[in-house]
């Protein structure tokens, strides 16, 4: 067993720690799982909780970074974030986005928002525990969703280089409001923040808009230990394309060839998350229009686009059919897969499994 601030450190479930709390105003507010140490047999025996194999983690941690990795080519904005999130399908195929890109540019330019010409390939790994408590948790609980993720943007149409930094962020969202919380890891440091060492200089000069390192070593600690005392490892990883446009405020995004892969902790040491050498367990038809915008505000745009696009609000989570395609391949052995075949199948979300 290993010991953790003297301690033993085990997982905890979520349907122990994640509650509700009422703030001054009355409204409900979604809780991050409470860091609780139990006096049990950790699950895994390895790495803190995170069952890590100690050769993983030297394979990661000597991984020579070549004097050619790209920088971070794109990124969706501040440390902290909190908006509305509402999800359209679109009535096109794969080969039709380009053009409905083209004519997306020219309907948002009469309300101020410019495109990011670059089309972004995002890579984002998904953790969880061996009791699937997060998935359990988001599918049950459609107005209640909490994600926990690693992520990475690479561009387009250039032959992958080694990754340099990643994304680590907690998602959370309450009746369509997301809240977002994360901070960037270099690939020298990831291996530490999982091993649940301090944080390092670097990760506090590496940080946007100009925070206070205070706050992101208070947002480090916070979500390195969410992942230690819930057992949270890596499982899953999503790749899709995306192309944005956006203002100051208000963003909209169109996203597009959703591939889904069951992956375990050896892809922490990936060079790249946009051709993943393993089959997908599953892909998706859907072209997804993805509307940002800040709470207690409606665009005045978005009554024009529902009148002039065939598209259709829905409530459809890539995780959500992501998962969905792993429960029907790579997870069917699991023994509650029959379970959450059913939530997700309840849920709306529907992929297209292969092979």
């Amino acid at each position: 067993m290993q010991e953790f601030e003297g301690v033993i450190a085990a997982p905890i479930s979520s349907r122990d720690v994640l509650s509700e709390d009422m703030t001054t105003s009355g409204e409900a507010l979604l809780k991050y799982p409470i860091a609780e140490m139990r006096r049990q047999t950790l699950w895994p025996p390895t790495a803190n909780g995170l069952g890590i194999d100690a050769g993983d983690l030297n394979l990661l941690a000597k991984h020579e970074i070549s004097s050619d990795v790209i920088t971070e080519f794109h990124t969706e904005g501040p440390n902290y974030q909190d908006r509305i999130e509402r999800n359209y399908e679109v009535s096109v195929s794969q080969n039709e986005v380009a053009a409905l890109w083209r004519e997306l540019v020219e309907f948002f330019s009469k309300y101020g928002l410019k495109p990011i010409d670059e089309i972004a390939c995002i890579g984002t790994v998904y953790f969880d525990n061996r009791d699937y408590d997060m998935t359990r948790y988001t599918v049950l609980n459609p107005a209640r969703r909490m994600l926990v993720r690693l992520r990475t943007y690479e561009p387009f149409g250039e032959s992958p280089k080694p990754l340099s930094s990643y994304w680590i962020e907690v998602k959370t969202s309450i009746k369509g409001q997301w809240r977002k919380k994360r901070f960037r890891l270099n690939r020298a440091d990831l291996v530490g923040f999982l091993e649940g060492r301090e944080v390092t200089q670097s990760v506090l000069e590496d940080s946007e808009n100009g925070v206070e390192p205070g706050v992101i070593r208070n947002l480090y600690r916070e979500i390195q230990e969410l992942i230690l005392t819930m057992g949270l490892r890596p499982f899953f990883l999503l790749t899709y394309k995306r192309l944005a446009i956006q203002n100051e405020a208000e963003r909209v995004s169109l996203d597009w060839d959703n591939q889904y892969y069951s992956v375990g902790t050896d892809v922490f040491t990936y060079d790249s998350w946009k051709y993943p050498i393993e089959e997908s367990a599953g892909k998706s038809n859907k072209t997804i229009l993805e509307l940002k915008y800040p709470q207690g505000t409606q665009p005045g745009w978005i009554g024009a686009l529902e009148k002039n696009y065939r598209i259709q609000e829905t409530g459809f989570l890539k995780f959500v059919e992501g998962v969905g395609c792993l429960f029907r391949g790579p997870l069917k052995n699991y023994s509650e897969t029959d379970y959450f075949l059913r939530l997700i199948k309840a849920y709306g979300g529907e992929g297209r499994p292969l092979g």
